[in-house]
């Protein structure tokens, strides 16, 4: 219990960081060699897993019956949700890069997109927690915020040629993630 505690605070000394200060958070963290691998183990399955029983229990307590298979396919939503928004993120952004022009590198990609889920993440728990706020997942915009300031340090692109082009890709990105969260959403209110 005590290493799930010191592993945790890791992780939230981490999200505080990247939260109030994502220009320097880029700053220090920008050189550092995480492999995916890494970032799944140290940062996104743990964050994915408290997103998966807040929306579970916010799920749960909130329908009629307490039906747990409603509350479990919810959950299964936020998994998608964020599976494909990864993978997205990452090869969509790669395919990109390579269309303009410039030559990308994956790792920072991963990177990249791993770090600015964390917002999404955030909000997702407290809003899968209380369902009654979901007006507050406007706030993981912020997280495209972390992309562009992200993006700054680790994509190749011209200083003179780099917002535009981030932007673009924030653009497309943000489309295909509420279109992904719209259409699973749809289809579990119709099994509602």
């Amino acid at each position: 219990m005590e290493n799930l505690k010191l592993f945790y605070s890791k992780i939230y000394a981490l999200v505080q960081e990247l939260i109030l200060n994502p220009r320097g958070f880029w700053r220090s963290h920008a050189d550092t060699r995480e492999t995916q691998e890494d970032l799944f183990k140290n940062l996104l399955i743990p964050l994915l897993s408290v997103v998966c029983a807040a929306v579970f229990l916010g799920e749960f307590f909130r329908s009629d019956y307490f039906r747990i298979w409603m509350a479990a396919l919810w959950v299964f939503r936020e998994i998608a949700l964020f599976a494909s928004l990864y993978i997205i993120g990452v090869y969509g952004t790669n395919e990109m890069i390579k269309y303009f022009g410039y030559k990308p590198k994956i790792e920072a990609l991963q990177k990249l997109v791993s770090y600015s889920l964390v917002p999404f993440l955030i909000v997702s728990a407290v809003t899968g927690l209380f369902p009654f706020f979901k007006l507050l997942d406007v706030f993981g915009i912020y997280g495209f915020y972390v992309f562009l300031m992200g993006g700054r340090k680790l994509l190749p692109f011209p200083r003179e040629e780099r917002d535009n082009l981030i932007l673009k890709i924030v653009a497309a990105n943000w489309i295909v993630f509420g279109l992904i969260s719209f259409t699973l959403a749809k289809l579990l209110i119709t099994l509602d």
